[in-house]
């Protein structure tokens, strides 16, 4: 049986904090139950891999379409910048890796797919912001490549309650697993305790 990974997607300080260009309030209400579900999994010694957007300042790999924005001045997950950093709750810690992404999919261009292989990973947990984009690509992409998917429901944030709905259904029908992050704690608390008792 495979392992489970837990992936965090963009809790960065521009999306989630607060004075980020690109704020989320329902990211930074978020946090620390996302914050509670990676106390699981590092308890659990499980996976985790922090995904985080990053862009170049000269603007060269910004998505055609955010373009304009950046030339204005207004462009956010800025390379070496405050903005670009993961929110202080959720800092990724010694082992565990961190895929930096330039569009929506955590799996296009970068090396997700080898690392959760390599790790024997057969099903992510997906927590993060915001869920209309990058986790829902981030899950449709894993399912196509044969991954568990779980959402945690309220451990993934976005701009309104019907989004939120309307996207947690949609990811239902491709068959990913709506959990609650209680669930997710226990399990991984499960899957703990089995280990140590072999």
């Amino acid at each position: 049986m495979g392992r489970t990974a837990l992936l965090i997607i963009d809790m960065q300080n521009d999306m989630a904090h607060p004075d980020g260009r690109g704020f989320i309030p329902d990211a930074a209400h978020k946090t620390g139950v996302m914050g509670a579900i990676l106390d699981a999994f590092r308890e659990a010694r499980e996976p985790v891999i922090h995904v985080m957007r990053s862009y170049r300042a000269d603007t060269w790999d910004v998505e055609r379409f955010r373009a304009p924005a950046f030339q204005a001045g207004r462009g956010i997950l800025v390379e070496n910048t405050w903005g670009q950093k993961e929110v202080d709750r959720l800092t990724p810690e010694a082992g565990e890796p961190v895929v930096v992404k330039q569009r929506f999919s955590a799996f296009a261009f970068t090396e997700l797919d080898l690392l959760l292989r390599r790790a024997g990973v057969t099903k992510i947990v997906v927590v993060g912001v915001n869920l209309p984009n990058c986790p829902r690509t981030t899950m449709f992409d894993a399912v196509g490549l044969d991954y568990d998917v779980v959402a945690v429901a309220d451990a993934l944030a976005t701009t309104s309650d019907e989004t939120h709905r309307i996207n947690l259904q949609d990811l239902a029908a491709i068959g990913v697993r709506i959990a609650t992050a209680d669930d997710v704690i226990r399990e991984v608390g499960r899957a703990a305790e089995r280990l140590s008792s072999n």
